[in-house]
């Protein structure tokens, strides 16, 4: 992704960490032969009146309990991990630890799993904690843009919000549900085109891999310096060759999952090299720029990307100054068709034979 979310977007955590307290209640009362606590007790005091009117969490919370008791010890021990590992986010998306997904647990208890935790991941909207959440990540950032893809705008808060999506699938993870740490603003194109439920820990071929961490993330700029100027898709359109610096093991993940480079290249790229060409050309001349030596020609090259550069995300701004970066480096190193290209599509509009006469 190519850019990250402020951290405290997640510190209002308190029902997760309400669903997380109460399993452990209920595990405890299982171990010792005791009953599950009486409703809404399984819950911290400070929350328990607010939790109180919720019987549908109740009775999700009693189905766990009871598919809990007819598990042995060693199987209710494995639930147990589950809760504390798939939510060790950080550290699973950087590869520090693994967790047992769901279906590595005994088939009785995985439908009330899923169905306790995911009917708390609704309850974040019914008591505003999603909008609260949404409202903190979209007033920190200066770019109301998808960090996943860079061009898919965000609407304000009030408007409907961008899909909510689970980074660690509720299907396999889904202890993690309704943790804001898992949770993560995404347009809906990588949201429901590309992510879908896809595991970001396992490829499709089952081999561990390591992801991008959206509250603990540095950006990612995109690379088309090696691009061949000449021999895309038409004769006068580059062959993009898309790196991202740094370029972490993570990159590998994100592309895999939202065909990051294929997206850019068919989407954007291919599409919108002319016509960024012809808004070069209309800045060149209403500024009157020469460019009849290599000096001239490369530094208006680099006041177009500077210009690009400082505009940041939105408009695929970020993809305009790596285009011209692209060019002014190729001109640099010499590319001579490149460069007589270039000056003649900034070179100042012929006179008609009418001014010539005069």
């Amino acid at each position: 992704m190519l850019f990250g979310y402020p951290i405290a977007a997640t510190l209002n955590n308190w029902l997760h960490d309400c669903m997380v307290e109460a399993v452990k209640n209920v595990h405890t009362a299982v171990d010792s032969a005791k009953r599950c606590p009486a409703w809404p007790k399984v819950f911290p005091r400070a929350y328990q009146a607010t939790l109180k009117p919720r019987t549908g969490l109740r009775d999700r919370v009693k189905a766990y309990d009871r598919a809990l008791r007819g598990l042995t010890k060693a199987d209710r021990d494995l639930v147990l991990a589950a809760v504390a590992d798939q939510n060790r986010i950080a550290d699973l998306l950087s590869g520090v630890c693994n967790c047992m997904p769901i279906d590595g647990l005994h088939q009785n208890v995985r439908e009330p799993v899923k169905s306790l935790f995911e009917f708390a991941f609704d309850l974040l909207t019914e008591l505003k904690v999603r909008d609260q959440h949404y409202d903190a990540i979209y007033a920190a950032a200066t770019e109301h843009m998808c960090p996943f893809c860079g061009t898919e705008y965000f609407d304000a808060p009030g408007t409907p919000r961008e899909a909510l999506d689970h980074y660690l699938a509720k299907s396999r993870y889904p202890f993690a549900a309704a943790n804001l740490r898992n949770l993560v603003p995404m347009g809906h194109k990588c949201n429901s085109n590309y992510k879908l439920a896809n595991d970001l820990l396992y490829g499709t071929s089952g081999a561990r891999r390591v992801a991008f961490d959206p509250y603990s993330h540095t950006t990612i700029n995109v690379v088309l310096d090696d691009s061949d100027p000449f021999g895309g898709v038409t004769a006068n359109t580059p062959k993009w060759a898309i790196k991202f610096a740094p370029d972490t093991p993570a990159v590998q993940t994100w592309d895999e999952v939202f065909s990051i480079r294929e997206r850019y290249r068919q989407s954007h790229l291919d599409p919108d090299f002319a016509r960024w060409l012809a808004g070069f050309q209309s800045w060149a001349r209403s500024v009157n720029l020469q460019a009849d030596t290599d000096d001239k020609l490369v530094d208006a090259l680099r006041q177009y990307e500077e210009y690009w550069a400082a505009s940041g995300i939105q408009d695929r701004a970020f993809l305009k100054a790596a285009v011209f970066r692209m060019l002014r480096r190729h001109c640099e190193l010499g590319h001579q068709r490149l460069k007589d290209q270039l000056r003649d599509l900034i070179a100042p509009l012929a006179k008609t034979s009418g001014e010539v006469a005069a």
